[in-house]
């Protein structure tokens, strides 16, 4: 009986299968890991070859796995997990330390939890300390040499700041509410929240009247009020919660500004720890 020839998984092909599931789109898997869209679709093609079997679906609506592909995934996020996990303990003694961020809430979903997770996997001997709080306290903080990395929403950007990403805001509410249709109309945006001023003016110019319906900053009172249907928020549009969804208006609200996302970051020469995971939020956001 002949024995059968072992074969081996490449491993960075499986990063590349990995980040197209994950990513939902080979162009973006393809920015996220800085190779070419034909390079990430070859080692694709390599990988059924040698498989003997089709591991993603393509339509028009993107890109899903196959039930072979299903199983796939599982095995590559573990051997990728431990590869990382290895090679970072083994090659990077370096890479110890603290790293001081801090963002805004609006911000922080849905790509922050995924950065970090990331991040401490391939530096697990670096330590985060997250903080959140206001754009305006965040980036005084920043200057003052408080923070090492801060992730902003901003309609114009300080000088500093490298924009990563611009995106409108939308009105939201709760799920089949009927918040919005109230005048005036009760709004959920803390007065310390960047996107106040502009849901404000909108409203203002559009002859609507409004009324603060939260006096706290507390993000899980805003987060109640809305799902409760007792008011509506002006938010980034890539924002997800579970219990509140872009409102249908119909040109009843006026149309909001773009904020963009901007990142500050210490100098690299400063602190190396900081600009490694700023690469992983332009990379991200990319």
């Amino acid at each position: 009986m002949t024995a059968k020839r072992l074969q081996n998984f490449d491993i960075v092909t499986l990063r590349s299968f990995v980040t197209i599931v994950e990513s939902g789109s080979m162009t973006r898997a393809a920015s996220r890991l800085f190779i070419t869209q034909s390079a990430i679709s070859m080692q694709i093609k390599r990988l059924e070859t040698q498989l003997g079997l089709s591991v993603l679906d393509r339509s028009s609506q993107g890109i899903t796995t196959t039930v072979a592909g299903e199983q796939l995934f599982h095995f590559a996020h573990k051997m990728l997990a431990i590869n990382d996990e290895g090679m970072n303990r083994l090659t990077s003694p370096d890479y110890e330390g603290l790293i001081r961020l801090a963002a805004p809430s609006d911000v922080i979903y849905p790509y922050v939890p995924s950065i970090l997770k990331a991040f401490n996997r391939d530096y697990p001997r670096v330590q985060i300390k997250f903080s959140s709080g206001s754009t305006t306290n965040l980036t005084t903080q920043f200057s003052q040499g408080l923070q090492d990395v801060v992730l902003t929403t901003e309609k114009n950007p300080r000088h500093g700041g490298q924009v990563i990403n611009t995106r409108s805001l939308i009105w939201t509410g709760a799920d089949q509410g009927n918040a919005w249709k109230k005048r005036p109309l009760p709004l959920g945006n803390s007065k310390n929240c960047s996107f106040h001023p502009s849901a404000t003016k909108a409203l203002d110019s559009a002859g609507i009247d409004w009324i603060d319906m939260v006096s706290s900053a507390d993000d899980f009172a805003i987060e109640a009020m809305i799902s409760a249907d007792l008011c509506v928020s002006a938010e980034l549009e890539y924002e997800k919660h579970p219990d509140r969804v872009a409102i249908d208006h119909a040109g009843q609200l006026p149309d909001l500004p773009e904020f963009s996302v901007v990142l500050y970051c210490a100098d690299k020469h400063d602190n190396h720890l900081a600009q490694t995971l700023a690469e992983y939020f332009l990379r991200a956001y990319a």
